[in-house]
């Protein structure tokens, strides 16, 4: 809990007495000065660790104004460690302590400075640019990314590129970071035995320090600080634009991450396939006070942010030429075998000798077995995982093209309607001018061009611009459902072709039920979520058709309107009608009374 005092707060100020900005915040943990960096670093990254080395997505970013602390945090010092190196050094204890995996950790390290990106560990590369590959992910073209086999590599990698950083002093803090700065690790890892077919997880790791918000008034700055301040504040307002955006469950369904490159590459962070940390930094200076309570805000909302969070596994096939490889391994592995069963049997009591052996062989046959199907379980788990998640993500978009349907219909009617209307008060202006006026040619022209620039009612104007971000929408959703629905049925064909191998994976009778189990529970979850699919369907159609009968009554209306209009010409004309004609009138004015009385609109 943290509890932001208002600094103007005067108890003797009675006209004030009841305006004060006092205000509490509600947070996951808060740290005070007497908290070292390992205790913030225990409660807020340890708990990554693991899931980066076993191929989720985690960011960790230090969020608040210019002097707050967030480098220090985020880098520490010699003494004190900040979050990136004990990050660091837990992600390599994780792999050592996990010998069956073989592990690859790459790094990137880069800046961005005055909307520029700069890659601190080669600065000589100059200016990248940000790019987007098919499926729509945000690289840096032409980054350095470095392998890195130990803790201390990627220390002094990390040290080489903090040198490079921008840094400037100004009034609020003497060595102010001028960039926001982004260290990726990427850990992808495979199995040590190598099989024709190879899964490989990659976990990503981002570590940001933002530079800090700041005022000219405080910072006194002037000229090229001037300039990286406007430029500092700008993708910061862009970030919290995007938090505002996100946490507001009734806000936009679509959000601008295009406005700054700091939240294109913080865009999964956000709002995607990641598992987020933000650490906001506040001062107890009373100085402060309005600073501290934006940070607070935007921490609040970011709090409410709900990500999607789903593990990155690809299966990779080995190339033909690489099967020799394989072979020559596993060739070696039976040599091995096979000389240490020889000195076995060598030894003096062979029958016992043997008996060990054949005892290893079964123990170390079991202990495969039972890897093997806790491996296949895992591959089935994750398989109806990811379809789950697909289908509910098609639900949602299903619903969201319905609503764009329904709201479509209501804007076209709003235009409708008014145009309707616009109609029937020029025939009325026209009539009233034909009667009482001596000149009604003239007196027509003036009233159509005063109606023809008449402006339209703000609620047909709003229609008007509704619908076209409606049709965008509409054609961003239609192209979306289309990528899912692909990836849907992969994920589906991928199920299928693993319930297959579950007889010849599985040699265990009661391994192979447990999993045809698990394979009927998830198609009885695939038929609850198709019966939630459904309720929304009916319940779209149930509204479809309440707007289909609004429509129908308007057009109703509107043929009233016309029938009246021409037996009014007819009466002033004293034009003669058939027989046939004033019969089905008659009949029009019997159905309006009965109308009138059933308490009908007409």
């Amino acid at each position: 809990m943290v509890v932001l005092l208002d600094p103007s707060d005067d108890p003797d100020d009675i006209l004030r007495a009841n305006r004060s900005r006092e205000k509490q915040y509600a947070f996951d943990c808060t740290f005070d000065g007497s908290c070292s960096q390992r205790d913030v670093y225990d409660a807020t990254t340890k708990v990554l660790i693991p899931n980066v080395a076993s191929g989720y997505n985690a960011t960790v970013f230090a969020y608040g104004p210019t002097g707050a602390g967030k480098t220090y945090t985020m880098l520490g010092t010699d003494d004190e460690p900040g979050i990136m190196v004990q990050a660091l050094n837990d992600l390599f204890l994780e792999m050592r302590q996990n010998a069956d995996v073989a592990y690859k950790v790459t790094m990137s390290y880069l800046e961005i400075y005055n909307e520029m990106i700069r890659d601190l560990l080669n600065p000589d590369s100059g200016f990248l640019e940000l790019r987007e590959d098919a499926k729509g992910n945000v690289q840096v073209a032409g980054i350095s990314e470095v392998t890195a086999r130990s803790t201390e590599e990627v220390m002094g990698m990390l040290v080489k590129g903090n040198l490079e950083r921008t840094q400037e002093p100004t009034a609020a803090n003497a060595t102010s970071s001028r960039s926001h700065a982004i260290l990726q690790v990427t850990v992808k890892q495979r199995n040590r035995l190598r099989n024709i077919m190879q899964e490989v997880r990659t976990g990503r790791l981002f570590l940001v320090d933002l530079a800090g918000s700041e005022r000219a008034a405080n910072t006194h700055n002037r000229g090229k600080r001037m300039v990286e301040g406007a430029h500092i504040n700008r993708s910061l307002l862009a970030l919290g634009n995007c938090i505002n955006a996100l946490s507001d469950k009734n806000g936009p369904k679509y959000i601008n991450y295009r406005d700054s490159k700091l939240t294109r590459l913080l865009k999964d962070a956000l709002g995607g396939n990641c598992k987020t940390v933000m650490i906001a930094h506040i001062s107890p200076a009373s100085t402060q006070f309005e600073e501290s309570r934006n940070t607070l805000v935007y921490a609040d909302r970011a709090k409410h942010i709900r990500t999607k969070v789903r593990r990155n596994v690809t299966d990779v096939a080995y190339h033909i030429a690489q099967y020799s490889s394989i072979i020559s391994e596993l060739r070696d592995e039976v040599l091995r075998l096979r000389t240490k069963l020889t000195e076995h049997t060598q030894q003096k009591h062979s029958v016992a000798s043997i008996q060990a052996v054949q005892s290893e062989v079964v123990e170390s046959q079991r202990r495969t077995d039972k890897a093997d199907v806790t491996n296949f379980k895992e591959q089935l788990l994750t398989s109806f995982k990811d379809q789950m998640e697909l289908r509910r993500t098609l639900m949602e978009l299903n619903n969201a093209s319905m609503e764009i349907s329904l709201e479509t219909n209501r804007n076209q009617l709003v235009i409708s309607e008014y145009q309707v209307e616009k109609a029937r008060q020029l025939r009325n202006r026209e009539h009233t001018n034909m009667t009482d006026s001596k000149f009604p040619d003239e007196e027509k022209e003036n009233e159509g061009s005063t109606a023809d620039n008449e402006a339209e009612p703000v609620e047909v104007q709003v229609a008007r611009d509704e619908l076209k971000v409606l049709h965008e929408e509409k054609y961003k959703t239609e192209r979306v459902k289309t990528t899912i629905q692909r990836e849907l049925e992969t994920a589906r064909n991928k199920t299928h072709k693993l319930e297959e191998l579950i007889p010849v994976r599985i040699s265990s009778a009661d391994q192979q039920e447990i999993l045809h189990l698990l394979c009927r529970v998830h198609q009885l979850e695939i038929q609850s979520l198709e019966g939630q699919s459904a309720s929304l369907l009916r319940d779209f159609q149930i509204r479809h058709k309440d707007m289909v009968i609004t429509k129908l009554h308007h057009s109703r209306n509107l043929s009233d309107d016309i029938i009246k209009c021409q037996k009014k010409i007819i009466d002033e004309h004293k034009l003669k009608s058939t027989p046939e004609l004033e019969q089905l009138y008659v009949l029009y004015t019997e159905e309006q009374k009965h109308r009138l009385v059933k308490g009908e609109d007409i």
